[in-house]
């Protein structure tokens, strides 16, 4: 009499695909240029216009903004995401909430600091940081919503020169 054979599970469903990521390298640099392309758009009208900042001081502000953004974009970029994973919900007014907070916690600081930095006066800070705060829940979603974006527009760009170089 031979022994019983046992035969593997049939599956009857593939598990399913890991949702496509971009490499780090991929998700740094496109962390800093989501940053600092939405950062400049956001402070022109804030700082030319409403602080009342000359070009020579907005200039050195955006000169000085492009390094920090640089350097916090990933940070940010990972501090968002780690929010996201904390606070339970979903929907677009959990969307909007959870970015106004990541935005305005991660960023006022850093706006502030870099504008003292940039040689802002203590009024010219006041105005612009005040603004950014009453604009912070107009700006957390759309910068939420342009680095997903960017990142779904990456990933696809990604898969379609992988597919094409398959071919």
């Amino acid at each position: 009499m031979s022994p019983p054979i046992i035969a593997p599970p049939i599956e009857t469903e593939k598990p399913a695909a890991p949702a496509p990521t971009l490499c780090r390298r991929r998700e740094l640099l496109l962390d800093i240029f989501a940053m600092n392309s939405f950062s400049w758009a956001i402070a022109i009208p804030i700082e030319l216009l409403l602080a009342g900042m000359s070009l020579q001081e907005h200039l050195q502000v955006r000169l000085l903004a492009i390094i920090f953004n640089t350097l916090i974009a990933r940070p940010f970029g990972l501090y968002r995401l780690w929010v996201y994973g904390r606070i339970p919900g979903q929907g677009r007014l959990h969307a909007y909430l959870v970015d106004t907070f990541v935005f305005l916690s991660f960023q006022l600081p850093l706006y502030t600091a870099n504008m003292l930095l940039g040689g802002a006066s203590w009024v010219e800070i006041a105005t612009a940081s005040t603004t950014f705060m009453l604009l912070a829940g107009a700006m957390g979603r759309p910068y939420g919503i342009y680095l997903d974006w960017l990142r779904r527009h990456w990933i696809r760009r990604r898969l379609h020169s992988q597919s094409r170089a398959l071919a």
